[in-house]
């Protein structure tokens, strides 16, 4: 890990969860150079006293008051500000979290490092606890089970993958995963049930906000239209 030039990255974005929010970058911060926390219009507004552990001091918070939430959007925003703090020459991994995925120590250097071994652009653990060999994915599939996982995984920016913000709420997670297959190298899944991330409140806001339900309707569309169909 350098702290001159920062090459490792986590992205979070965060909605009205202080105390999960805290116990996401908490858990991060030691695995990377640089943390970033997107505050998406929470109420109060999140403050950098709202986390306890930053690396090195090396730590931003940003607010974008975007609602309903377009989540490529902020991701890409992240980025932007990612090619400004690294080192144009080094390579950047960039980890995107939601703020109730609470990654074990040691995730992030795993995952990259079999990105880096596979020469994949994305990678994630397998969510079920499976036990397995790295699976490399060069092909969209239909296999659900071995999709790329959204709440928590790691992608290289160095590979022209962007965030599509045609999709503002679901299946943009896919969309990252299939243009990593298709023009990345692939996308890597580990079967390390010690390094799985829990996503603690899944659906929470798809069920509280009937525009969210909506939108993942329309972003289903949108993705079958780019891919010429879904994989379920």
């Amino acid at each position: 890990m350098t702290t001159e030039s920062p090459t490792n990255f986590a992205v979070i974005i965060t909605h009205n969860r202080p105390e999960l929010l805290r116990r996401c970058v908490d858990a991060i911060a030691p695995q990377v150079d640089f943390v970033i926390v997107i505050d998406n219009a929470s109420e109060p507004p999140v403050t950098s006293t709202d986390w306890s552990v930053r690396p090195l001091g090396r730590a931003v918070m940003l607010r974008n008051e975007t609602q309903p939430p377009n989540l490529p959007a902020l991701w890409n925003q992240a980025l932007r500000i990612i090619g400004t703090l690294r080192a144009v020459e080094a390579d950047a991994h960039v980890a995107f979290l939601c703020d109730d995925a609470i990654a074990p120590a040691g995730w992030f250097a795993t995952v990259s490092g079999a990105m880096i071994e596979t020469g994949a652009a994305a990678g994630c653990v397998n969510p079920f606890g499976h036990q397995h060999e790295p699976m490399l994915k060069t092909e969209p599939d239909h296999d659900l089970l071995h999709r790329m996982v959204g709440w928590a995984f790691v992608l290289d920016a160095d590979r022209g993958i962007e965030p599509d913000e045609t999709m503002h709420w679901w299946w943009c997670d896919t969309d990252i995963d299939w243009q990593a297959r298709v023009g990345g190298g692939g996308m890597v899944m580990l079967g390390r049930p010690d390094l799985v991330v829990p996503n603690e409140r899944p659906n929470e806001f798809l069920m509280q906000k009937p525009e969210l339900a909506e939108q993942a309707g329309r972003d289903g569309e949108t993705f079958a239209a780019k891919w010429g169909g879904r994989p379920w």
